[in-house]
This record gives C-alpha cells, sequence and structure tokens, in this order.
C-alpha cells in the first residue's frame, strides 16, 4: 500500500473530562474545544509519511517575546516546522511494510507478565481512511473521508422531577446497613446539577458525577473518581439516602442528607 505523502487528521480518540470516558472527537470537535483545552492543539493536525518516518504536525502558539534565534534554533533541532505558514510541532514515529501491511511505532515500551511489548501496531484501513495507533483517523490530502469515528452524544432527557431535585445536598451522617452507629465525624456534600450531572464531596475529595436519574423518588447515581461505583437510594422530599452497594447487606454504606 502506497501511503507516502500527506494525510490530514479527521478524528481522534481524546478523553471527555466530564464523562470521564474516552470518545472520539472529530476535527471539528476539537476546533470547537475551549482555548486552554490540551486536545486542541491536534486541530488541523497534519500526517506526512516519508521513506521510513510517518511526521505528525500539531499546531504551536509561539509567544510574541520568544526570540527570533530561538524559533530558527527550534526548527533546525526538528522540534518544530512550518507547514503552510504556521508553526507545527514535530512529532516522529518509525513505520514499515510488512507483507503488504503498513506498521507504526506506537512507542510502547515496557513488558506485560513478563514479555516485552511489541510498539509495532497494524494501520486500520477504513473507508479510505486511515486509523494510527488506534488512535488517529486520517484522510489523504484533498480526500474527503467517505467514513468519520465519532462517539455520539446521546441527549439526556432531564424530567420535571429531576429538575426539582436538583441542588446541594448537606450530608448528616454515614452508617453501616445493620448497625445503628452514625459517624458524622467527617463532613460530607452533594451537588446535584439540573443537567443530569454532579459533584460528591467527601474524604476531603472532588468527586465527579456524570451521571444521576431520579424517577418516582427511587434515585440511581454514578460516581467516577480512579474508578466507577454505582448508587441507589431513595429521595422523599428534602431528605435524601444513597447506598454504594445493596441496601440489604450488612456492609453496605448509607450516606444521609438533607437538601439546603
Amino acid at each position: 500500500m502506497n501511503v507516502l505523502g500527506k494525510w490530514n487528521l479527521v478524528s481522534t480518540l481524546g478523553f471527555d473530562v466530564k464523562a470521564m470516558k474516552q470518545v472520539w472527537l472529530t476535527n471539528e470537535d476539537l476546533g470547537n474545544l475551549p482555548d486552554d483545552d490540551f486536545q486542541k492543539s491536534l486541530y488541523n493536525s497534519v500526517f506526512e509519511f516519508v521513506d521510513g518516518t510517518l511526521n505528525i504536525y500539531c499546531a504551536v502558539q509561539i509567544p510574541d517575546n520568544v526570540p527570533e534565534e530561538e524559533i530558527k534554533a527550534a526548527i533546525e533541532a526538528g522540534e518544530i516546522s512550518e507547514v503552510d505558514g504556521k508553526y507545527m510541532m514535530v512529532q516522529k514515529k518509525p513505520w514499515k511494510e510488512v507483507e503488504g501491511v503498513i506498521m507504526v511505532d506506537s512507542g510502547e515500551r515496557g513488558e506485560v507478565f513478563g514479555e516485552p511489548i511489541d510498539p509495532w501496531k497494524a494501520v486500520e484501513e477504513v473507508g479510505n481512511t486511515l486509523i494510527i495507533s488506534g488512535q488517529y483517523q486520517i484522510v489523504r490530502d484533498g480526500e474527503t473521508a467517505t467514513e468519520v469515528k465519532k462517539t455520539v452524544k446521546v441527549e439526556k432527557v432531564i424530567t420535571e422531577e429531576m429538575k426539582a431535585a436538583a441542588g446541594t445536598y448537606k450530608g448528616l451522617y454515614t452508617k453501616f446497613v445493620g448497625d445503628e452507629k452514625k459517624d458524622e465525624s467527617k463532613p460530607f456534600k452533594l451537588v446535584l446539577k439540573d443537567d443530569g450531572s454532579g459533584t460528591h464531596f467527601r474524604n476531603d475529595l472532588e468527586i465527579n458525577i456524570p451521571d444521576w436519574t431520579v424517577e418516582n423518588g427511587e434515585i440511581k447515581l454514578t460516581e467516577k473518581f480512579l474508578g466507577t461505583i454505582d448508587y441507589t437510594g431513595k429521595l422523599d422530599g428534602n431528605s435524601l439516602i444513597l447506598f454504594n452497594d445493596d441496601p440489604e447487606k450488612p456492609l453496605t454504606c448509607s450516606y444521609v442528607y438533607e437538601k439546603e
């Protein structure tokens, strides 16, 4: 397969901080990101296959006060390059063709269960596009992608019951199911936003809540911090109780709140 030449970014596997998961972001999605989102630097990236090397050019903003000599030195060192009148950072990846399959060095190194990691990843063909290292979808310069990798966001339905439930809940106490001893020593708080997300403040942590729903007083809530914990509970007026496991199990922790 002849891959030599310029290719343009179609989509990239990025990270949705709010949902705490990986998602496919199209080049247009990247352009619409806030300027302080590091992923925006991939917007309009250019991929160039030359003999044995894949050059990946990403946008870079050079402050006005940087001396021209430093810019020239960076260009000579191969750290940045000027592409179509714009300064771009350059990342170089070795590539090779093995029995007709294009392989790109992912940069992964190390061992898994004592076996060395093979950094060479086969390029995947999707329509007239290529997917590099399972992360970048690119199309040859001058062509339009026939297929685009994109994570479709499911619009959450916010019911009137959810709108009424949104607000800040002060933690009163925690206790284990079946144990009457209440622990009031560590203050905690729960904020349920009217867009179906929220934040849990407990154990000196600010924990993301990407999703919560309530129906007929029954509440379901997902908490993500290093891992995922699903809660169920009951909302009765201003009183809220959440269980981090089966509410019938003795070792399940219950959190009791009152709406402020």
